[in-house]
């Protein structure tokens, strides 16, 4: 498979192989398939993230659902940060993606923030660069972030503002 066995993935992807059962693999495999990955795309991700074998199906389900269809993430964005795959869809993924669609929609934030790293990011990390630094120009956006506002109710305070 090409793993460096001097590697903490190399340790962690025997692991995974040793847990695992046969028949899951595949089924793993055609479920990746299924949201656009090609085997050697599949592959090249387990060797990055091996636990993103483990993973259950309906998580594996719910995660690209909403990276691909309601962010609009590509299948590739996804498979070079797995490790994505793994976080708390309500706790991690869609309060740091609502807080970075808010900063693109201001104009606080460059588009070319590369896809997926802003997940990758310690919580404390995350809060000094996007919500704290920006909080005075967005003041709701810590409520964003701890899940006491919701990105809609957020656009049409500011559509009341605005006068719309």
């Amino acid at each position: 498979m090409g793993f460096d066995p001097l590697k903490n993935t190399f340790v962690v992807a025997i692991q995974v192989v040793s847990i695992i059962r046969q028949p899951m693999p595949e089924s793993k495999l055609e479920l990746y398939k299924r949201w656009g990955w090609s085997k050697d795309v599949a592959l090249s991700a387990f060797k990055r993230q091996p636990h993103c074998m483990l993973l259950s199906e309906e998580k594996i389900i719910k995660v690209m659902d909403f990276f691909q269809n309601k962010i609009g993430f590509s299948s590739a964005d996804i498979a070079r940060y797995p490790l994505v795959l793994s976080f708390s869809l309500e706790k991690r993924i869609i309060t740091r993606c609502s807080v970075i669609q808010i900063l693109l929609a201001k104009g606080l934030l460059k588009n070319d923030l590369s896809p997926l790293t802003f997940l990758q990011f310690s919580e404390r990390c995350f809060l000094e660069r996007f919500v704290i630094k920006f909080q005075d120009d967005v003041p709701q956006l810590r409520d964003v972030y701890w899940g006491k506002t919701d990105i809609l109710e957020l656009g049409s305070q500011s559509e009341k503002v605005s006068g719309a």
